[in-house]
């Protein structure tokens, strides 16, 4: 425990996270290259000749069928979009926070007042790289989870050679990966999970590679990896409790190295114990424990069947991993440790309160097992092969070509949930989608106050909090309307018209505190969003 004050420590985090994740990432870089020669020898042990030409193939295959399949859209509302803003203030400011005033000022961005928020900030540092490089935009992101759902596909493709499997094993268990509607479904979102399955994945390849190489650079390489993988969402912290067991006694093969390594990987990871430290009583939107046993036999039912009943996943792909962990006819523990992969992700939501994946949008908890299962079914289906070929005269080109198919059609009646919208957050989704629309009705130099001035933000323009008038209104009068010589907008937004009467009241005070015109107004089902121009009454005037 320390003994740090919370708003001490919420100010340390906001300065110091982004360079301790830059400096991880810079680190994991120079091991990687350090790396370079003895990885390279192992992809060409992996996918010998021209067969290294699949690695573009399933890279640009899994960012693309993501991309058309599936409809480009946030599903966590306004979750992405905070993980958003947190990047474009590390990008901009180096500072992890969220930003609940400020905005574009001749393109520097600039937050007034900032908050730190309850995730951990692995993704948020990730897009704020993005941003850097490209500049903020929510369209790169969802190109960035595009990519990584073939970078994922990839990394399962490498894991097949260590697990036991041959190169076959990993281009089957590649394809089912993309082939997974819940990964076609959120890889074309902005959330956090696909990264934090992609960064667990790479992880677990590094893992596997140390175990062989036994090397310094090798160590290295995989405890900076570690120490970002661990930084994305909190069940990432279980990731270790596999790199154990698959390390075995290589853990042991040099111990000066391995002590160095654990000092800097406590370094690297200060501000998520920190982080941690400051949390570990978050409700995470629960009105009671957040996690217990008695949510077990609930999501127990709807997570297990998840895989069993061919609703929302295939169940050939179960079955095929179940082949992959049953069949082998070698390499028993590493089959095992896949398994172990598979149960410690899936079953870490069985005890949380929002863990069914039934249960909104949690159903993007299931992409943190997908990857086991998909290497799992790999395997599997690589066995399958191999029986068929042995007793039949077909030729083996032919089962693997019939085997592919099988899997692609399988995904058939899947597809329609794929391009499906769902009615989760339907009102949120209307909101960004007019929020954007009155975005351009905006005049150059005005601010908007908003429930969400992240969605302004990142499209470059100045917001703050609906609350700001009534928690200060003599810096909204005397600065703001001051400052922002295009005017001061309120936006009448989804937190106006849901059944929360503090949220609501912050629509009501700001209509009744200022002289208001109607700019615009928009209609989805029961809701009404609309954005309204603001002017201060007589007895609150600007300077």
């Amino acid at each position: 425990m320390t003994s740090i004050p919370p708003p001490e420590m919420r100010e340390w985090l906001i300065a110091w996270s982004g360079t301790f994740l830059g400096a991880t990432a810079v680190l994991i870089l120079l091991a990687a290259i350090l790396n370079l020669d003895t990885i390279r020898q192992q992809v060409q042990l992996i996918l010998p000749g021209r067969m290294i030409k699949v690695v573009p193939v399933i890279l640009l295959g899994g960012a693309l069928a993501t991309g058309f399949l599936a409809p480009q859209t946030h599903r966590i509302y306004y979750d992405e979009t905070i993980y958003l803003s947190i990047g474009q203030n590390l990008a901009h400011l180096n500072r992890a926070q969220t930003c609940h005033s400020g905005g574009d000022d001749y393109g520097r961005f600039r937050c007034d007042q900032g908050e730190y928020n309850k995730q951990p900030n692995g993704f948020p540092f990730l897009a704020s790289v993005v941003f850097r490089l490209f500049g903020t935009s929510e369209t790169a992101i969802f190109i960035l989870n595009n990519l990584l759902l073939g970078g994922a596909a990839l990394a399962v493709l490498f894991l097949a050679i260590p697990a036991g499997g041959s190169w076959l094993a990993g281009v089957f268990a590649a394809l089912i990966v993309i082939l997974i509607p819940q990964n076609l479904h959120w890889y074309n979102t902005t959330a956090a999970e696909p990264s934090s399955a992609f960064f667990a994945a790479v992880t677990i390849l590094a893992a596997f590679y140390y175990r062989q190489m036994k090397t310094p650079a090798a160590l290295t390489l995989l405890t900076t990896l570690t120490a970002f993988s661990i930084q994305f969402r909190p069940e990432s912290l279980l990731l270790p409790l596999l790199l154990i067991p698959i390390l075995g006694k290589s853990l042991l093969a040099n111990p000066r190295a391995l002590l160095a390594n654990l000092l800097l990987f406590f370094l690297l990871t200060l501000p998520l114990w920190l982080h941690f430290e400051l949390f570990h009583n978050h409700p995470w939107g629960s009105t009671g424990t957040p996690f217990s046993m008695e949510y077990f036999q609930a999501n127990l039912a709807v997570n297990g069947m998840h895989y069993l009943d061919n609703k929302e996943f295939p169940l050939l792909f179960s079955l095929l991993a179940v082949c992959g962990v049953i069949w082998p006819a070698s390499h028993h523990r590493e089959r095992a440790l896949l398994a172990l992969w598979f149960l410690l992700f899936w079953g870490v939501f069985l005890f949380f309160y929002a863990g069914s994946y039934h249960y909104g949008a949690d159903m993007r908890y299931a992409l943190l097992s997908a990857l086991p299962l998909a290497l799992l079914a790999g395997l599997g289906a690589e066995k399958i092969i191999q029986l068929l070929n042995q007793k039949s005269t077909i030729k083996l080109a032919t089962l693997v070509s019939l085997m592919a198919a099988l899997l692609v059609v399988s995904l058939l009646p899947f597809l329609p949930t794929v391009r499906a919208l769902t009615d989760e957050a339907w009102a949120a989704r209307a909101d960004h989608r007019f929020a954007k629309q009155m975005g351009t009705l905006l005049p150059p130099e005005s601010l908007v106050l908003t429930h969400n001035p992240n969605l302004f933000q990142l499209w470059g323009i100045s917001a703050a909090q609906a609350s700001l008038p009534q928690s200060d209104p003599a810096y909204v009068n005397r600065v703001l309307f001051a400052r922002y010589r295009g005017g001061i907008f309120f936006h009448y937004n989804f937190w106006c018209n849901v059944a929360d009467p503090i949220q609501n009241k912050f629509c009501e005070q700001i209509l009744d505190q200022y002289n208001h015109e109607q700019i615009a107004e928009y209609h989805e089902k029961s809701y009404r969003y609309a954005l309204y121009r603001l002017q201060p009454k007589k007895e609150n005037p600007p300077p």
